[in-house]
């Protein structure tokens, strides 16, 4: 019991009033308050890669076209129409694809490691002798061979020597001089990789001017459209400089279709993975701390059937605007920070000794309520909701009691540096120094009369 703010599954659950209209209107707002991510609607992604040279310059050309799911596929779980869908790619996804297409590709260009092809020279260290190696380089791998040839295993040490020789070939630069050491190919490899960091960066401006001039040129082309559809159009050419053409279906908004045009670099990236990972994570619509809605029906105390909304996350102030078709007097939360600011101290109470009654009735075992009571007293009698555990115990007063929780020593430590002073009140602290604890019959005294 750490009584962490950020649980790991919070929940809400309220009873829906027992009216048609209250019940028909929770089906429309469970809808409302689910999380929709871009994945759930998306059936396809075509992705069409060319090589392009622009004014002297190369360019990778992504012809992307996104095909979503008709609405009849997904009406009855999400209140989201293809409009919505569409107005979130033109203003946030697009932005969205190009921040992780850049950040993938500086990620790969921190890492990229160079390779080179095998030389003569490197053939000739198969051979029996090492005299093609540096001096530092021949000694290592004489040592090497030495200490395998002792072994009396030849063939065992040859195909090491061999592997070892070969992961040489393919993480050496092909610059390297015969008297460099390791010190300075170090800082080579470094230099390369920031040189690399600085392309992707630096690469990006030069081709903001060449796209942009093209873009104003489309722009001209297209005053015989429709002034909206020429509106949206020309607001996502505007989002971007990568971005240069830009259309959609313009009777059902089914799809949409993007062309990107982004410098060649050293590092290459599959933008397949980049758009699945950004789709799974892409929230079109949502409702702040809640991710999904359910209806269900449960059975109460008296035998009638009521129908609960449970939700999987904590919004209670979003709930509170539902009054009206939700009975917010039965709202719970498993969540007791949030049942403690919203309703008092004594409701995170009931809450804490609901949820351990919980846990122990999965497995059949009935624990007695005063026990439960206890701990929860415990956890809230100072006012706040604090953890049962040796960090909530420094706040007590009795040193003795620290010592006999956790970490004796440190509390033993800390008391004594202090000078803390026991007042042997708490029933631990009596039977560490062996005093009768008032409880149970050491709270009272009984008088015999000696006659």
């Amino acid at each position: 019991m750490v009584a962490s703010s950020n649980i790991k599954t919070p929940m809400m659950s309220v009873p829906v009033l027992n009216t048609k209209k209250a019940f028909r209107r929770a089906k429309t707002l469970r809808k409302q308050l689910t999380r929709v991510c871009l994945a759930e609607v998306l059936q396809k992604v075509d992705v069409v890669e060319t090589l392009r040279i622009e004014s002297y310059q190369k360019l990778r050309s992504f012809k992307v076209t996104f095909h979503f799911l008709p609405p009849e596929r997904y009406r009855d779980d999400k209140l989201l129409t293809p409009h919505q869908i569409l107005r979130y790619m033109e203003t946030r996804f697009f932005r969205l694809l190009l921040e992780s297409i850049k950040k993938r590709t500086a990620k790969l260009a921190s890492i990229a490691v160079e390779t080179r092809k095998t030389t003569s020279r490197d053939k000739d260290l198969d051979g029996p002798g090492t005299a093609g190696l540096d001096d530092g380089e021949a000694e290592g791998e004489q040592e090497t061979v030495d200490d395998q040839g002792e072994e009396g295993d030849a063939d065992a040490s040859d195909a090491k020597r061999k592997s070892k020789q070969e992961e040489e070939v393919d993480y050496e630069s092909e610059d390297e001089d015969e008297g460099d050491d390791a010190g300075d190919d170090q800082g080579d490899e470094e230099a390369e990789e920031n040189s690399q960091l600085n392309t992707v960066e630096e690469s990006q401006p030069e081709f903001t001017e060449v796209s942009v001039d093209t873009r104003k040129k489309q722009a001209k082309t297209g005053k015989g459209e429709d002034s909206s559809v020429h509106m949206r159009v020309n607001s996502v050419l505007l989002s971007n400089p990568a971005i240069q053409k830009y259309s959609f279906d313009q009777q059902e908004e089914l799809w949409c279709e993007v062309e990107l045009n982004l410098p060649v670099s050293s590092v290459h990236f599959d933008l397949n993975s980049v758009l699945s990972t950004l789709a799974q994570n892409a929230v079109i619509m949502e409702t702040r701390g809640l991710t999904r809605c359910l209806l269900s029906e449960t059975t109460t105390k008296s035998g009638e059937k009521q129908t609960v909304l449970n939700t999987e996350g904590i919004n209670m102030h979003e709930i509170f605007k539902y009054s009206d078709i939700l009975d917010i007097n039965k709202l719970y939360s498993n969540e007791v920070h949030a049942m403690a600011s919203t309703y008092g101290i004594e409701v995170a109470l009931k809450v804490i000794e609901k949820e351990i009654k919980d846990v122990f009735a999965v497995y059949g075992i009935e624990v007695d309520p005063r026990h439960l009571s206890l701990v929860a007293d415990y956890m809230c009698f100072e006012g706040i909701y604090k953890p049962l555990n040796r960090h909530a115990i420094m706040s007590n007063s009795s040193p003795l009691q620290q010592m006999t929780f956790e970490t004796s020593y440190k509390f033993l430590k800390q008391a004594t540096m202090l000078g803390s002073h026991d007042q042997l009140a708490s029933p631990s602290a009596c039977l560490v120094v062996g005093k009768v604890v008032r409880g149970g019959t050491g709270l009272f005294d009984l008088k015999q009369p000696l006659q």
